[in-house]
């Protein structure tokens, strides 16, 4: 949407959109006023829907505006960002710093996020270790098998060329990622990922943020062999 405009434009462009709305939302409004500027009393319910829906545009377009701004400009690299991860826990990251903080927030509920943004950057396929049971959204599990369901997808990693399994703590050999070692692995396919952006059970993946890691993440991975665990 923003890039093939200038970041003035963008900030001129989210002004004169957003005078538009408050000038439409203040026009559908007036008719629940008097002359004195105050609501009708028959008409104070009214009124409070239509400012509610008129509210609910304008988070609409807040949303868009902070996504065109980032688009614009990129995340600060000076000050941390809050990141929602699982069980809407808060995290704060600094944008490309590659700290405990960062490993903290994309493996505990950001995964996903991190590892669309490595496949975006490699082309390494996305790969789900899985739990024994499945966890939360049953019905996650409709036209796939009872091995293949999502519900049992625990945490998302890219596959290296060589059979390494990268996520945000580093390149390990398969079955040794931290906290997940053993884990069955699956190949991730459009069918996993369609049911994962359909369920709140997991965050919506915060893209912008994760695309911060992938260079520093990649410059730390040696190109040695991963060996095999014992």
């Amino acid at each position: 949407m923003t890039q093939n405009l200038s970041p003035i434009a963008v900030v001129h462009t989210a002004i004169a959109d957003y005078r538009a709305m408050d000038a439409a939302h203040s026009a559908a409004l007036d008719k629940f006023v008097d002359d004195h500027g105050n609501v009708r009393d028959c008409d104070l319910s009214y009124y409070d829907e239509d400012r509610f829906t008129h509210a609910l545009a304008a988070d609409d377009q807040l949303e868009r505006l902070i996504r065109a701004l980032t688009e614009a400009f990129g995340l600060p690299t000076d000050r941390p960002v809050t990141v929602v991860g699982q069980w809407y826990r808060k995290f704060e990251v600094t944008p490309g710093r590659l700290d405990d903080a960062a490993r903290e927030a994309f493996t505990s509920g950001q995964c996903h996020a991190l590892a669309l943004a490595l496949h975006e950057a490699t082309g390494w396929p996305t790969t789900a270790l899985l739990v024994a049971e499945c966890f939360g959204d049953g019905p996650m599990c409709t036209g796939l098998g009872a091995d293949e369901c999502p519900c049992r997808i625990d945490h998302i990693v890219v596959t290296r060329p060589d059979g390494a399994q990268v996520d945000i703590t580093g390149a390990h050999a398969p079955g040794a990622v931290p906290d997940y070692e053993g884990a069955p692995a699956l190949a991730m396919t459009e069918a996993h990922w369609e049911a994962i952006r359909s369920t709140p059970t997991w965050r919506d993946p915060d893209m912008p943020v994760a695309r911060t890691f992938v260079a520093p993440l990649l410059a730390s991975l040696t190109d040695a062999p991963v060996p095999t665990p014992a």
